[in-house]
C-alpha cells in the first residue's frame, strides 16, 4: 500500500474561472487516481474555504482520498505560500504519507518526505515580461530550488521537460514526461438538439471561430485578431471570432487592438466559460484556434480535437505534441500565415468530417487513466527509493 500527500490548495470546487489550469489538472489527478489502484491512499492539503463544497463532491465521497483543509485562511496568494513554506510539512509528515506530490511547480522547503515536484512550463523564464514581476521572481526562484531537491520531476510535455533540463542545468533521468488527460466528456456532440438548444441559449450564429482560455499576451491573441482582420477584408461573410475566456494578466492591449482594427461588431468577448459547457463551445464552432506563443502542454488544442473540431495552433513548445499530425499549425508570430491557415481550413469541406474521426482517435492517448497510471508508478518508485 503506498500513502501519498498531495498539495491540494489550488484546486476549486466552484463553478468559477478558478476552476481551470493547474486547478483542474490537480483535481482530474485526485479522481482518477481514486479509481485505478486498490493499494494507493491519498491525503490531499486542501483550501480552509473549499472545504464544504469539497465535502461534497465525488472526491468527498471517495474512500482513497482523505481532504485535509489548512489550519487557516489560504484565500491570498502570500497566505497560502506561507502555509505552504510553514505549516504544510508537518502536516503531511504526520499524515503517514510515504510520498509528497507537488503539483503546481513549488515544494515546501521543510519537505522531509520523498517528494515528486511537477512542473508545468517555464513561462516565467522563456516571457518574463509577461508576469508580474513579484510572481515572475518567486516562480523563478522556488521552482528551480524545487527540481534540484525533487526526488522526482514530471513534466507536461517533452518540450518542458528540455526546458527544465536546459534551463535548470538537471540530468535529464530525473525528468519523466507525463501528459495531462482530456476528460471523457470532451468529444463529438451527438445531439443535434442539445446543440441547437446551447446555440440559442447564448444567441451564437450557426459557424463562429472560437478561441477558449485566459486572454492574456502568452496566447498571441493580438496576432489572432490581426489576421482575423485580414481573413474578414478578403472575404467579408466570414464567420464571427469570439474570444472565450477570463481575463488575465495585462490583456488590455488586447481589447485596445480589436477597437483600433474596426472589429468590436465582429469579434465578441465572451468572457468565462463553465466547466460544464466548454464541450459544447467546441462542439459549436466552425474552427478553433489556439496561436499561442509558449504552452506547458496546451490543453485546449486537445480537447478541441476531442470534440471532433478543426484545430490551428502554433508550431512552438509543446503544441505540437499537443496537436500532433490532426492540428493545422502556423508561425505564431506570422499573422499572414495564420489568416491563410484559417481561410483554408473554412473552405475545406472535407476537413470537419475528416477531424471529427482523427481528432477522437488521436486524443484517446491522453486519458485520465493513462495519466494517473504514470502516476501510480512513479509514487510507488519513489516510496521504495528507486
Amino acid at each position: 500500500m503506498t500513502h501519498i500527500a498531495i498539495n491540494a490548495q489550488l484546486v476549486s470546487f466552484a463553478s468559477s474561472y478558478r476552476n481551470a489550469g493547474v486547478s483542474r489538472y490537480t483535481y482530474t489527478l485526485l479522481e482518477a487516481l481514486s479509481r485505478v489502484d486498490d493499494d494507493l491512499t491519498c491525503t490531499a492539503f486542501i483550501n480552509a474555504q473549499e472545504a464544504i463544497p469539497a465535502a461534497a463532491s465525488q472526491l468527498g465521497k471517495s474512500p482513497r482520498i482523505r481532504l485535509v483543509p489548512s489550519r487557516w485562511s489560504t484565500s491570498s496568494a502570500a497566505r497560502r505560500i506561507l502555509w505552504e513554506q510553514l505549516d504544510l510539512p508537518g502536516q503531511a509528515r504526520r499524515s503517514g504519507a510515504q510520498v509528497f506530490h507537488a503539483p503546481v511547480n513549488v515544494l515546501p522547503e521543510r519537505m522531509s518526505l520523498p517528494s515528486i515536484v511537477t512542473i508545468h512550463d517555464l513561462a516565467f523564464v522563456r516571457y518574463p515580461e509577461f508576469f508580474k514581476p513579484s510572481r515572475r521572481i518567486y516562480q523563478r526562484i522556488f521552482t528551480e530550488r524545487s527540481a534540484r531537491r525533487a526526488a522526482a520531476i514530471i513534466a507536461d510535455s517533452e518540450a518542458t521537460r528540455q526546458d527544465i533540463i536546459s534551463t535548470f542545468h538537471i540530468s535529464p533521468n530525473r525528468v519523466r514526461v507525463i501528459y495531462p488527460s482530456v476528460s471523457p466528456d470532451f468529444r463529438p456532440e451527438p445531439d443535434p438538439a442539445r446543440l441547437a438548444a446551447f446555440r440559442a441559449r447564448h444567441n451564437l450564429p450557426p459557424r463562429y471561430l472560437l478561441y477558449m482560455g485566459t486572454l492574456e499576451p502568452r496566447k498571441n491573441l493580438v496576432t489572432l485578431v490581426e489576421a482575423y482582420a485580414q481573413m474578414l477584408s478578403g472575404d467579408p461573410s466570414t464567420p464571427p471570432l469570439i474570444l472565450a475566456g477570463a481575463k488575465g494578466w495585462y490583456y488590455q492591449p488586447l481589447y485596445e487592438r480589436v477597437r483600433a482594427l474596426g472589429l468590436e461588431r465582429n469579434v465578441t468577448f465572451a468572457g468565462y466559460v463553465s466547466r460544464e459547457e466548454q464541450a459544447l463551445w467546441y462542439a459549436g464552432a466552425a474552427l478553433f484556434l489556439y496561436p499561442s506563443l509558449y504552452e506547458g502542454f496546451g490543453l485546449p488544442v486537445v480537447e478541441a480535437l476531442a470534440c471532433g473540431i478543426p484545430t490551428i495552433t502554433s508550431t512552438v513548445s509543446s503544441l505540437p505534441e499537443a496537436g500532433g499530425p490532426v492540428a493545422l499549425q502556423t508561425p505564431p508570430d506570422d499573422a499572414r500565415a495564420l489568416a491563410r491557415a484559417m481561410r483554408d481550413a473554412i473552405a475545406d469541406p472535407a476537413l470537419p468530417d475528416r477531424v471529427r474521426v482523427e481528432g477522437p482517435r488521436w486524443t484517446r492517448r491522453f486519458s485520465p487513466e493513462q495519466m494517473a497510471w504514470q502516476y501510480v508508478n512513479m509514487y510507488a518508485a519513489v516510496a521504495g527509493g528507486a
